[in-house]
């Protein structure tokens, strides 16, 4: 491929990008949320589902790629909000988890059931085999971009 291909391929994937929607929710599963707000709360339900049930704020930081003090931003809120909840850690008194509360699982779970909703609409409009394809690109993608940021 030629200096020139790339270049009209880059800046077609760019054009692409840019036009790619953010899917609208449901304003009653966001009601008073800010969009890094309710991405924190999905990250922790999808994280508990994986076993673990509490978090440090340097865990957060890093599973969301920003500094510890704006993990804190996100998550005072929250806590006065009632979506979360900070809790003692069982080996060590000095550290502070952030846990989910139940109304903090249920907005998390129905913003997941939202999106899932959008998605199958995309598999239903995509097909299987476009969508199988759609899946190992992105995968490939993530990968690459992964790769290209580590710290």
């Amino acid at each position: 491929m030629t200096n020139k291909d790339q270049l009209a391929l880059t800046q077609e994937l760019f054009q692409l990008m840019k036009q790619l929607p953010r899917p609208k929710l449901k304003q009653s599963s966001v009601d008073g949320l800010t969009r890094s707000e309710y991405e924190l709360l999905v990250m922790l339900v999808m994280s508990t589902k994986d076993g673990k049930g509490a978090f440090t704020v340097t865990e957060i930081s890093n599973m969301l790629q920003i500094t510890p003090a704006g993990a804190t931003h996100l998550i005072n809120p929250l806590e006065e909000a009632g979506y979360i909840e900070r809790l003692p850690d069982s080996h060590d008194r000095r550290i502070v988890r952030i846990g989910l509360t139940d109304k903090g699982t249920q907005t998390a779970e129905s913003l997941i059931s939202e999106v899932q909703e959008n998605l199958i609409g995309l598999v239903n409009h995509l097909g299987e085999e476009d969508s199988r394809t759609l899946i190992r690109l992105m995968s490939k993608s993530i990968e690459f971009f992964a790769s290209q940021f580590k710290n």
